[in-house]
Formats: structure tokens, C-alpha cells, sequence
């Protein structure tokens, strides 16, 4: 009679060496249940805390909600924050600045696509005064991607507008600006990036890799950037190790186009998980977990396909784990409870 697999995977945490190398994988576990039930929306960690901002509460919503919930990461108790003045926003984007700000750029207001920028203070429990200028006029971003270069400078991946504005201007901008002045001015960075829309943008070192978010060129790379140093992650450390001893299981082909991911930066790689794909075997979110390798070319690893499959869910990284929340999955199911991943032998 053969014994259940499941029952004998073990943590990795206090694992000891092997002499046979062993095939590693990954699922997500329960974290912290019962938050904010939304898809698409935007997060951030700041002061020990996950701030969750918008989003949309039903499939296919027109309608972003004005909700900011904090996820305290060492008890797992979920609050909501009442301050007035929170926008109603979905398929934004968020980045903590100072560990005391959380800006919100662009993103769905029910009316239209916006480039309007909102800053959230912490410390002061107080939506800041913001303005804005040069984003081409009649134009917005919705599922674009922002990465922060320094405290006032910030860069902005993505659609913007109609086709006919896109072909007018190029897709990348960098926002630049302070809280403190209450100014933010877009200025367009480049026309190299194609067009994209429910990508993502993740720093390995110097280099910008952007993936997904249309059915070809699973990944575009742009090299020489300075981003500030980024707190290491123990769990993507295990992950690295892993693909260098050949512990992940080796994709036989490159994966397909996808969006509506999310991805992890590691040392020399990325983890991508979730998203709805492009090559018409799925109707609802996917829940494959790929590492992809720079070694110095893409290597693609499995690390497993998770029972949860999710689409505009967001994710976050601390010095020892790695937090998924919310997102949309089977049968049009929005959800809000918040998981870790493990890693199993």
C-alpha cells in the first residue's frame, strides 16, 4: 500500500543534510484569516504592520473600494483603519516611503483611469494633500507596476490610456517628488519597454526584470539601476540554494505569458506564483509556483503548483517570510485571508 506523500514532507526549517538530493516544493499555509475580502488592490509593509488598501470586492467590479485594513505581522490580527478622506481605488499600486508613508499611484476611481498620486501618513493617521503633473492629459494608469529608486524618485511601468495615446507616448515614467512638498511630476523615462498591462517589476541586483502581462516576451530586462538595498529574505535565500543543488525540478519547456501575477525577488532569481495565463488551459487563476534562475541565462524551475490559485492578489516579504493576501480564485471567488509559504521536502 503506498503512504501518503503529504504526510511525510517535512519543514525545511531545522532540516538536516542528506545524502540523496531531494526534490523540493512549496504551498501556502494559513496566516492570518477573516481580512478584507478584495482583488486587485495595493499593499505595503510599514512599522510591523500590512496595510491593505482597495480593491475590488466581486468579479469583474466596476466599483474600487475605499477600505485600508493593517495586517499586524506578529499577532496576525487584522484592523481596519477608519481615517478620513481614503480614496476608492483598484488596480493601484502602493510603496512605503520612510517606513512611515504609503503612496498609492494610479489606478481605477470607478470613472476612469487615474495618474493621481495619495499619500497615507502613519504616523499622523492622516490622508496628505497631493498633487500631480505631467502624465499626458486624458490619459490614467490601471495594472501598471511602481518601484521605488530612492524616497523621491519612483519608477512607473505600464498602460496608460487608449492605443492611440500609447503610440504617442512611451510606457515607462518616473515619478518624482516628496511627501513633505505635497508634489509629484511624471516625466517619460523611456519608449523601450513594450506595452503591458497586469505585469510585474522586480529588482535581482542592478537590473529591472519585468514579467508578463501579454502572451509574448515573458520577460523583458533593463539593466544599470541603483534601487535601494532590500531586506534579505531567508525563505528566497533556501530557494536559490535549492535551484543551485538541484533541488527543483527543471521546466521541460519556458512558461506562458501571464498576468495578474506576483513575484519575489531572491539572490540571482525570482519566484512567480499565480495569474491567469494567456494559452487558453485555464479559466481560473493558476496556482504554479516557477523560480526563474539568471545564471546568467533563464533556468525555469517548478516549485510546485499550490492548491490556491490566485489572480490580483499582492504579496509581501519580510526578513523571514513571505505573506499572500486576498486575490481572485475558482468560480469567481474573491477572498481575504492572508497565507505564508512553506517549503517541503
Amino acid at each position: 500500500m503506498k503512504e501518503n506523500i503529504m504526510q511525510k514532507r517535512k519543514s525545511l526549517v531545522g532540516l538536516e543534510p542528506r545524502k540523496s538530493i531531494q526534490v523540493i516544493t512549496a504551498e501556502w499555509e494559513p496566516f492570518a484569516p477573516i481580512g478584507p475580502q478584495v482583488a486587485y488592490h495595493a499593499a505595503c509593509i510599514i512599522r510591523g504592520g500590512l496595510f491593505v488598501h482597495g480593491g475590488v470586492t466581486q468579479k469583474d467590479g466596476k466599483e474600487p473600494s475605499h477600505s485600508l485594513h493593517r495586517l499586524d505581522l506578529s499577532s496576525g490580527m487584522w484592523s481596519q483603519v477608519k481615517t478620513p478622506g481614503t480614496p476608492a481605488l483598484s488596480h493601484h499600486c502602493a510603496v512605503a516611503i520612510d517606513d512611515r508613508y504609503m503612496l498609492l499611484i494610479g489606478g481605477w476611481n470607478g470613472r476612469l483611469r487615474t495618474p493621481d498620486v495619495h499619500a497615507y501618513d502613519v504616523q499622523e493617521d492622516l490622508w496628505l494633500p497631493i498633487s500631480v503633473a505631467g502624465f499626458p492629459e486624458g490619459a490614467g494608469l490601471s495594472s501598471h507596476t511602481a518601484n521605488l529608486l530612492s524616497r523621491s524618485k519612483i519608477l512607473v511601468i505600464g498602460r496608460e490610456g487608449s492605443l492611440r495615446t500609447q503610440r504617442r507616448h512611451g510606457c515607462v515614467y518616473m515619478l518624482s517628488g516628496t511627501v513633505e512638498s505635497g508634489h509629484f511630476k511624471y516625466s517619460e523615462y523611456s519608449q523601450s519597454a513594450s506595452s503591458r498591462s497586469g505585469h510585474t517589476s522586480t529588482f535581482v541586483g542592478n537590473k529591472l526584470y519585468i514579467i508578463g502581462g501579454r502572451s509574448d516576451h515573458l520577460i523583458e530586462v533593463s539593466p544599470g539601476f541603483s534601487p535601494p538595498p532590500a531586506t534579505p529574505c531567508t525563505l528566497m535565500k533556501k530557494v536559490a540554494e535549492a535551484a543551485k543543488s538541484g533541488q527543483l525540478k527543471p521546466l521541460a519547456k519556458m512558461p506562458c505569458g501571464r498576468k495578474h501575477h506576483v513575484t519575489v525577488a531572491g539572490p540571482g532569481m525570482i519566484l512567480v506564483y499565480g495569474g491567469d495565463t494567456f494559452d487558453g488551459r485555464s479559466r481560473e487563476p493558476v496556482g504554479e509556483m516557477i523560480v526563474i534562475h539568471f545564471n546568467p541565462g533563464p533556468e525555469f524551475y517548478s516549485l510546485g503548483v499550490s492548491r490556491l490559485g490566485r489572480a490580483g492578489h499582492v504579496v509581501v516579504t519580510t526578513g523571514d517570510c513571505i505573506i499572500m493576501h486576498g486575490g481572485l480564485g475558482g468560480r469567481a471567488d474573491i477572498f481575504g485571508d492572508a497565507y505564508q509559504l512553506k517549503l517541503f521536502v
